[in-house]
């Protein structure tokens, strides 16, 4: 947490760490193996959180998905012609929530969301959608893995592989606003377009303040602390 804490006042703070690998103790080696840096991630963050609420329905959001896999696949094929049916298989957006229900056994509804910049706060609203469904928690994991290097597009990639996972209830602590619009002001419309809002969720929770407004290209969201 002091890590992140350093993090939150100075994002520069992690130019130089060493990437690091969940370790997943509780899955066997097998299953470790079949995993990607998201999916292992998704794991490290969720895994504890999801054994204390047990039977919610799941919502995972990602930008970029299992692409860096998919590249992966793409090489393959130009060297070799072939690949491998079970890497095809865990290459598609929505690997990650079926590996998930596979390791947990949990047969719960899941739902897998392919999102634009602002991931997090999709997410978000689709679980309040199943919270008003009558569900009593819903978890809701937000991950992405940066598109690799060879991948020579132009494209923003978000800082470093990370992965959000929380639980949602029903309460008045926090609060989130859609605001929608086809005329935005053009200077404030591009404010937020990095699609890495996981993470800025994170920094306005470690960061203590109120409320945080984030503006997308026809629409707004206002992040709220009630107390």
């Amino acid at each position: 947490m002091a890590q992140w804490r350093q993090w939150a006042e100075c994002p520069g703070f992690v130019d130089g760490l060493p990437d690091v690998k969940p370790e997943l103790p509780f899955l066997p080696a097998m299953q470790r193996r079949r995993l990607s840096k998201v999916a292992r991630l998704v794991c490290d963050a969720a895994w504890n959180i999801a054994s204390a609420y047990p039977g919610s329905p799941v919502v995972y959001a990602s930008h970029d998905g299992e692409m860096a896999r998919s590249f992966d696949l793409w090489l393959e094929l130009l060297k070799s012609q072939t690949v491998s049916p079970t890497s095809f298989g865990l290459s598609v957006h929505n690997a990650t929530a079926g590996q998930w229900s596979i390791l947990r056994q949990d047969m719960s509804e899941q739902t897998a969301l392919a999102v634009c910049a602002d991931g997090v706060e999709t997410a978000l609203a689709e679980a309040a959608s199943l919270l008003k469904e009558g569900f009593g928690s819903v978890l809701v994991l937000v991950a992405d893995d940066p598109l690799p290097e060879g991948y020579a597009v132009s494209a923003t990639r978000a800082p470093f592989a990370y992965a959000l996972a929380m639980v949602l209830t029903k309460g008045t602590r926090y609060s989130l606003t859609l605001s929608a619009s086809d005329d935005m002001p053009s200077e404030t419309g591009m404010l937020s377009e990095a699609y890495w809002s996981g993470l800025e969720w994170v920094r306005f929770l470690l960061n203590g303040n109120q409320e945080c407004r984030r503006v997308y290209r026809n629409r707004e969201w206002l992040w709220q602390q009630n107390g």
